[in-house]
């Protein structure tokens, strides 16, 4: 039978082994990943906090290049897959609408798909898109013509448009909002998806 003393101590050496793992884990990161890590365990003490959600989609990576060496490196390390992390920063626009929606649009503009966080970042980009549609077709408006192909190509590659219910609601709230060519733009590329068949890669 093992006695309180023994088990307090057991207890303690596992918070003290935790501590230091994830020391010399955080030592181990990029300094990108770092700062999200940093405002994202900071937000999971009070996830209500606004200015709490406000510095971490501000940590947020805002750029394709820094989002996939954070979520997506070919080492597998960092804050590889992101789920939880995205997740969370999804939860964010409902406080910060503009600032993560910006965020997601500038990121998917250059983003190819992929599994895993690339494809979480564009199911989380209609999601929102959905739900904040004219900021979406605000930000949208800002981008070159090239790159507004590029984001609708990016959106539209799926595996199965036909279970994808969601993408058929913006092209419903974009046409009912008045963006009609956003919305044919999509659709196009949506039929273009379905004549090319599964991912090539």
């Amino acid at each position: 039978m093992v006695r309180f003393g023994e088990v307090e101590l057991t207890m303690k050496t596992l918070f003290l082994f935790l501590i230091m793992f994830n020391a010399t884990y955080s030592q181990s990161l990029i300094p990108e990943a770092l700062t999200v890590k940093t405002a994202f365990d900071s937000l999971l003490l009070d996830s209500t906090s606004t200015s709490r959600q406000q510095i971490y989609v501000s940590a947020f990576p805002s750029d394709t290049k820094t989002f996939l060496r954070v979520f997506a490196s070919k080492k597998f390390d960092q804050l590889y897959d992101g789920h939880d992390y995205i997740e969370t920063f999804e939860r964010c626009a409902a406080n910060f609408p503009v600032e993560v929606i910006s965020k997601c649009v500038d990121i998917g503009k250059n983003l190819v798909w992929d599994a895993d966080a690339v494809s979480y970042l564009q199911h989380m980009s209609v999601r929102l898109a959905i739900d904040h549609t004219t900021v979406f077709i605000k930000k949208f408006q800002t981008l070159s013509k090239a790159k507004q192909s590029s984001l609708v190509t990016f959106y539209a590659d799926v595996e199965n448009h036909r279970v994808y219910q969601a993408y058929n609601e913006l092209l419903a709230k974009l046409n009912s909002a008045g963006a009609s060519k956003i919305a044919n733009a999509l659709a196009e590329a949506k039929t273009l998806r379905i004549e090319k068949g599964k991912h090539d890669h």
